[in-house]
């Protein structure tokens, strides 16, 4: 009787902490994935990194990215200047996601999580060859909170990456 009890008493407790299916972001890093546009110009805005069902998306303010050599390097505040967007997919997305009129059919965004804080730091420099310029992007204080309103703090997305666009 003692074991019929005990074995309910673990299954009831078992069924309990069984999670709902929430998918909650423990981390988000992008460090080792490229930088992928729908145009190689400087008239380029969007700029978004691609991992299987993830996406990290960076809106730029036109005109900020110039080819010529940078001086100094260029700031942009997040979120008032520019946004950053992290996405869980319901399955892989390409970039066509992000570069065609229609989006992917049958892609369901599962979380979204908006940077409410940070600083797009950009240095331009002119490639070895002389034939592109070289837009190094780097992130810092970047903060998201998702659309549950919880803040992820697991974040490591210091080398944004290298976008490179023709001389």
């Amino acid at each position: 009787m003692i074991r019929k009890l005990f074995l309910a008493v673990l299954l009831l407790s078992l069924f309990i902490s069984c999670s709902d299916g929430d998918i909650t972001i423990q981390s988000i890093s992008f460090n080792e994935i490229g930088i992928e546009s729908c145009t190689q110009t400087t008239a380029t805005t969007l700029l978004f990194k691609i991992n299987d069902t993830e996406s990290l998306a960076l809106q730029l303010p036109e005109g900020l990215l110039k080819n010529s050599v940078s001086e100094q390097t260029i700031q942009s505040s997040i979120p008032n200047q520019t946004t950053l967007n992290y996405r869980i997919f319901s399955e892989g997305i390409s970039a066509s996601y992000y570069c065609s009129v229609l989006p992917e059919i049958g892609v369901n965004v599962v979380k979204d999580a908006n940077a409410t804080a940070g600083t797009v730091f950009i240095n331009t420099s002119l490639s070895e060859d002389g034939n592109n310029f070289k837009h190094e992007i780097q992130l810092s204080g970047v903060s998201f909170i998702d659309q549950d309103g919880k803040r992820i703090t697991d974040v490591n997305l210091n080398d944004f990456g290298v976008f490179t666009t023709p001389k």
